[in-house]
């Protein structure tokens, strides 16, 4: 449901509440598919709003701003820059909000799944797209559809006797289920797939058989909760048997699931919700390479254990000792400076030719092929060892293989990587200081690119942020209490949302914990310091922000 009318619908009465009379910014790019506009509230607050065009992905919220990185990203449609923002509205026929700015210019959010698209209209004109610029710049924006969604399926909801000619025979004979879903979408404007799944369920809940009336009944119950909406997001199981996350602003019953959270807004479940994917991307990421390297090394131990056969290796060994036996016997015939001799092999019957080095002796050249006889033999032994330790090494990395293609959850998969750090270690698959880390600190992901190190006891707190924490991460501590050091690491400037979910995990392991609210320290870690001869985890801060913020677990520690 995350682009369903509804939902967006009051997510533009939010963003009007937030937005409207204040400013624009800037525009800009600094990730793939994904664009923020950067804005001023009238009382001057600065937010971006973040959209994105993935499939999978969110489409539209917004988040306190965060600096804008200077490399790698791409300034857009500055015509809006310090335009004021008259209005924030929906289209009353798609999915489409619309920002108003002042001098006839309008930010349009196309939000239709994979056809999302992201627009600077002028007078009615295309005058850049986030997508396909080249094909739609000059060019002029009209709606398609034309019939208020709203007004629709209330009038619907609303008149049993219209809703029951529009919807026809809904008797199995007439029907199957599928088709009875797919003509619900039909007739009822921003009712989804799963809109018209929960429509059949509740149906069926009021009567054995689907009736126009039970239908009717619960398609009118659907509407009053979509435009009163409360809005979660749902945690169940995935096809593959791994979590899957979905958001939502009704009771959904159609289908299982293990928990749910619940927000005041549909912009913060929509953040959540996005969180939620962003790690699930992250996790696949993580999984897919480790199967990859883990594919790489079997074969290329493999071909190790191919290339030390030791049958192979016996077998040259007696070649050596042979053609040794046979140069002794035919001395008489070598001389100096021959490169090769045909000799009767009295071994194995026949005759072979035997390569000779021209300058050594007859007898020199004997005694190499000796030597060469002897050197294959004692490299067998060697050889021997280093063959076994190759299949151990075949059968641990064949055993790591089968377990991580049964994996489907960040959780197992976290669980597995902690069981088997020392082998992924042997295998170079894990560094040493990687896998110390794991098992030194709890490590909780707050984003694709922001992870949040925790200490555990006085001693770690002492090691976490003298050590292993660097100058410019941030340094998170529950303010006047006892807790523990807190270190996030970003690969960018961490948006005001992975610094209140890291000041939330430190107050959580604090001693305000039960707390409602707790104010926590936050500051760059080359202002914090530990006085001589203080006790151990005692610092000194300097230069601090204070958050206040309801101790919580965003996210399962990696490392338990």
């Amino acid at each position: 449901m995350i682009r369903n009318y509804f939902a967006l619908y009051e997510l533009a009465q939010e963003l009007s509440e937030r937005f409207a009379g204040g400013y624009v910014f800037e525009c800009f790019s600094q990730e793939k598919g994904e664009l923020r506009l950067s804005l001023f509230t009238r009382s001057k607050e600065r937010f971006a709003i973040v959209g994105t065009t993935g499939e999978t992905r969110l489409a539209l919220y917004y988040v306190e701003d965060a600096a804008r990185r200077r490399r790698n990203s791409a300034t857009l449609m500055t015509q809006a820059n310090e335009r004021q923002i008259e209005q924030v509205r929906i289209s009353d026929f798609d999915r489409v909000i619309y920002f108003d700015l002042e001098g006839d210019l309008r930010f349009v959010f196309q939000l239709f799944s994979a056809n999302t698209n992201f627009l600077l209209v002028q007078n009615g004109i295309i005058i850049e797209a986030f997508k396909k610029n080249d094909d739609l710049s000059g060019k002029p924006f009209v709606e398609s559809a034309s019939a208020s969604i709203i007004q629709t399926v209330e009038r619907y909801a609303q008149d049993e006797a219209r809703f029951a000619e529009a919807i026809g025979d809904v008797s199995d004979e007439a029907l199957s289920e599928k088709e009875l879903q797919k003509k619900l979408t039909q007739i009822l404007p921003g009712f989804d797939a799963t809109l018209a799944r929960e429509a059949l369920f509740r149906a069926k809940e009021k009567s054995p058989t689907i009736a126009p009336q039970s239908l009717h009944e619960a398609v009118a119950e659907i509407f009053y909760e979509l435009v009163s909406p409360e809005p979660k997001v749902y945690q169940g199981k995935s096809n593959q048997g791994g979590a899957a996350h979905w958001f939502s602003i009704i009771d959904e019953r159609h289908r299982a699931f293990e928990s749910v959270e619940r927000f005041e807004s549909i912009n913060d479940a929509m953040k959540f919700y996005s969180f939620k994917i962003h790690q699930a991307e992250h996790f696949g990421k993580e999984l897919k390479t480790l199967r990859a390297q883990l594919e790489r090394l079997i074969e290329k131990t493999r071909a190790q254990i191919d290339a030390l056969d030791l049958q192979s290796q016996k077998k040259r060994a007696d070649e050596y000792e042979r053609n040794g036996r046979l140069l002794m016997a035919n001395l008489h015939r070598l001389e100096k400076g021959m490169t090769e001799i045909t000799v009767e092999n009295f071994f194995d019957g026949g005759s072979i030719v035997i390569a000779l080095d021209e300058k050594k002796s007859p007898y020199q050249n004997a005694e190499m092929h000796f030597e060469k006889a002897k050197k294959s033999g004692a490299s067998q032994a060697i050889s021997a060892e280093r063959l076994k330790t190759a299949r151990e090494n075949l059968s641990q990395a064949e055993r790591l293989q089968s377990e991580l293609w049964k994996i489907n959850d960040q959780r197992t998969f976290e669980r597995w990587r902690k069981a088997n750090l020392q082998t992924l270690q042997k295998f170079l698959l894990v560094s040493k200081e990687e896998a110390e880390k794991q098992t030194l600190f709890r490590r909780f992901r707050l984003s694709p690119n922001a992870e949040l190190w925790v200490g555990k006891n006085a001693k770690n707190n002492d090691l976490l942020t003298f050590k292993y924490a660097r100058p410019n991460d941030l340094w998170f501590h529950a303010r006047g209490v006892a807790g523990s050091h807190c270190v996030l690491k970003s690969s960018k400037p961490p948006s005001r949302d992975e610094l209140e979910r890291a000041a939330a995990i430190a107050a959580y392991y604090s001693s305000a914990k039960g707390a409602e609210l707790a104010p926590v320290i936050c500051a760059p870690k080359k202002y914090v310091r530990k006085p001589k001869g203080a006790d151990v985890g005692a610092v000194v801060v300097e230069r601090e922000e204070v958050l206040l913020v309801k101790p919580q677990l965003w996210t399962e520690a990696e490392e338990e």
